[in-house]
């Protein structure tokens, strides 16, 4: 985020000499590139080099539209028209490392590297009411880029990342494209030019990959399938199949009949593949960030309205680099 000096703060001593120094000093740093033009014209920029460590956590819902399942590594078959979902809820907490430079005054870009949680709450309306709360680790990484700029005195943020989020029981990585807009202001410190607040609103948009396939065994999605009638209801059901959904539906219900009856069933997985989507990929943001000095700086930020929620804190550390020899 940049600054330039105030007209109704310039005439302060403590501002006068600290603008007057930047506009005066040899930049000498390879990066951002064009800075020293940038410090030239009077504008305070963030040290080029930053390390943020970020916790984030989401909750929002998915939509499932189409679903094929298998069993033990079988061939997957299209049961999206037999099976009927509810309400999907995905809750994350993740915590990442994010490494960044301001390769030009207006342009940062930064690498993402983390790991944490997700838990899914699924519910199932045909053939069978049921609930289950699906719990995995997982890991992290992308890239992302922020263009920022002023028009007068607003400031302008925009940012976009992909992140690739590998879950312990998903085949491949779940790429999720994200992007923000932030309109904001700097309110700074009457005493201290490197000390300021910065507010800002905005909006963020989430696209995740529509295809996920994985396995899961058959005790960890089914814990607790109930009484018998379950498995009774689960057989009538099967028995109305076209021939190909009815042998996968009936090695499934074989193997939930052995579990309900207390048989060891570690050895039978479920095989998926899912047709899923955001049910509103679009929310408003809140956010602050409080700048210490030029190398601490400490930000928070809510999502709010729409079918997600989000907070997230991040504590950025920033330096110059290096000067290269000569």
């Amino acid at each position: 985020m940049h600054a330039k000096a105030k007209h109704d703060l310039q005439e302060l001593p403590a501002y006068k000499a600290y603008f007057d120094s930047i506009k005066a000093m040899e930049y000498k740093y390879p990066l951002p590139i064009l800075g020293a033009k940038a410090y030239q014209r009077g504008y305070d920029l963030p040290y080029a080099w930053g390390a943020s460590a970020v916790y984030f956590t989401q909750s929002q819902l998915i939509n499932i539209s189409e679903i094929s399942l298998g069993i033990n590594g079988g061939e997957l078959v299209d049961f999206s028209d037999f099976i009927g979902f509810g309400p999907t809820t995905a809750v994350t907490n993740a915590y990442t490392f994010r490494p960044d430079v301001w390769v030009l005054p207006f342009l940062n870009l930064y690498g993402i590297v983390g790991a944490g949680t997700t838990e899914t709450g699924v519910t199932l309306l045909e053939p069978i009411s049921f609930e289950t709360t699906q719990n995995f680790t997982a890991s992290s990484f992308g890239i992302g880029a922020t263009l920022a700029g002023r028009w007068g005195p607003v400031l302008l943020i925009w940012d976009n990342n992909y992140n690739f989020v590998d879950v312990d029981v998903i085949v491949e990585p779940v790429p999720a494209f994200n992007s923000s807009l932030r309109i904001g202001h700097n309110f700074m410190d009457p005493r201290r030019p490197d000390r300021m607040l910065t507010v800002w609103t905005g909006a963020f948009y989430q696209k995740i990959n529509s295809n996920t396939r994985g396995s899961i065994s058959v005790g960890d999605i089914f814990p607790s399938i109930g009484t018998g009638k379950n498995i009774e209801h689960l057989r009538d059901w099967a028995s109305e199949l076209p021939p190909g959904q009815r042998v996968i539906a009936n090695q499934i219900i074989d193997k939930l009949e052995e579990f309900n009856d207390g048989h060891d069933v570690e050895d039978a997985t479920i095989e998926y593949n899912l047709q899923k989507e955001v049910a509103q990929p679009l929310n408003l943001i809140l956010g602050a960030q409080y700048q210490l000095n030029k190398n601490w700086m400490f930000r928070t930020e809510i999502g709010v309205f729409g079918k997600r929620s989000q907070f997230l804190m991040n504590l950025n550390y920033r330096f110059q680099g290096f000067v290269p020899r000569r």
